[in-house]
Parts: C-alpha cells; structure tokens; sequence
C-alpha cells in the first residue's frame, strides 16, 4: 500500500519504481520544494492540529525530552529546546538526497495495491484483507482525515466477519487463537492530525491497556464514557466510538470518506 494514498494519483508513463525518469524527476522536485518551503509546512501545521501551541514552541516538546526526565527536568534547557520548532524539523528531514525522487514515486504510484498478487485496489478494500487486530486512535478535530474516514475505516474492519459483529462490541476476540481479529475506534477529542504528538498523554492511556490485552475486543481502554486527559496545552477528551455510530455514516460522510481511498 502506499504510504500516502491520498497523494497517490497513479499518474501515466511510469509506476513509480525508483530510480526516476527524468520528467517525473522534474516534477516530483518542483512540487517537493514548493511544500517543503517553511511558509507552506507552518499552514500544514496549523490545518494539521487543534493546537498552535502544541507546535509552535510555547510548550515542551515531548520527543526532546530524555527517558526518565520530566518536564521540571528539562527547564534549564527550555530555550534550546524551543529555538527549534516542529516546522523546522520537519523541513531539516527534507534537506537529504532522494527526496524529489521519493515524492514523485509517490505521485505516480497507484493508491494502494494487493501484496500478494500486486494487483491495484482502493485503500478500503486492502484495509478490509488485513488480518490483524487494529487500533484507530483518531483526533475529531482532523481537517484531513475526519471522523467520517475514521467510522469508514472502522464499519471496513468490523465487515472482515462478513457483516457479523461477533460479540456485540464491534470487535472480534483478537486473542491470537484463531477468532477474527478485533477493531476498536477510539476518538481523541481537542485534537487534530498527529494526536499521538498533540494529546502522547491521552494516546498512551489508550495505547497501553490494547497492548497488554490478552483479549483486546473486551479491554477498557476509556474508562468512563468521555474520559478527560490533561495535556501541556489543555484537556483532550477520550471517547470510544461504536460500530453502530461509525456504519450510520449520512451521504455527505459517505463521499467524504471516500476522497481517502
């Protein structure tokens, strides 16, 4: 599957095997540099999360902060830390080589296809072939992929039985003995594109009991119906959505939901 199905256009002439023929190339480099400019990555970011200052700087970054320290740890070194910006970082990953290259394979590269036979399909029908227990941890503030792609991804996982929502909750046993593997969508509320990075507080609290789980269809993973998490720059809301609520999808989700795939 591509990595970014929504930038692959599968575009004529090439299928985006590297090394890159010379109009591609082209191409690829520039649109590569027109959005790699700082300009254009700081309005990625600001679509991109809930929260300006969750990147911008104002608070701690928390993928600078060594193992074992806190925040209290690191405030001799709070000016260093924010001199760098999530925007500069990113753009600093783009100075290598390869990365024209790269973004027009991309671009010329079908959306998603079959593993085994190779064959091209959508994103949703090579979703609904994955035979493992999936997490979707979604921020209900994502301008791109909303909750509309995230109840589709969700009613796609939960159909792997054929229709059948096994026991009840919208997941199968997932235990590893040969039941069908279980679903879960949870929505991270106040944040946006990168909960993971905007809201690591609500994410793990989610994350580690579905690790641990033995059999992850029944682990608690919110543990009230809205479930609320302080982060640096204020409270995210945790709540578990329902296989019912995510295949109840109106007919602007509908096509919505299907600009992803």
């Amino acid at each position: 599957m591509n990595a970014t199905p929504v930038w692959g256009l599968n575009l004529p002439g090439w299928d985006g095997k590297l090394p890159a023929p010379p109009f591609p190339k082209w191409v690829g480099r520039q649109m590569f540099d027109l959005i790699r400019d700082a300009n254009v990555i700081d309005k990625y970011l600001e679509a991109a999360y809930a929260h300006r200052e969750a990147f911008d700087g104002t608070c701690d970054d928390s993928f600078d902060r060594e193992e074992g320290t806190t925040m209290d740890d690191d405030d001799d070194d709070d000016d260093d830390n924010n001199d760098e910006t999530l925007g500069t970082k990113i753009r600093g990953c783009t100075a290598g080589r390869g990365g024209h290259a790269a973004f027009a394979s991309i671009l010329w590269s079908a959306p998603a296809s079959d593993p085994t036979t190779g064959a091209t399909t959508d994103f949703y029908g090579a979703l609904g072939k994955l035979p493992a227990d999936v997490l979707l941890l979604f921020g209900s503030e994502d301008a791109w992929c909303t909750p509309a792609v995230a109840k589709r991804m969700h009613a796609t996982l939960a159909d792997r039985r054929g229709g059948v929502d096994g026991d009840g909750d919208g997941g199968g046993d997932g235990d590893g003995g040969g039941d069908s593997p279980a679903e879960r969508y949870v929505s991270v509320e106040n944040a946006g594109h990168c909960p993971n990075h905007e809201a690591p507080a609500a994410v793990a609290s989610v994350l580690l009991p579905w690790i641990g789980a033995s059999r992850r269809s029944k682990a608690t993973l919110v543990s009230s119906e809205r479930s609320r998490i302080k982060e640096q720059w204020g409270d995210a809301v945790l709540r578990e959505v329902s296989i019912e609520e995510s295949r109840n999808l109106g007919m602007v989700d509908r096509i919505v939901s299907t600009m992803v795939g």
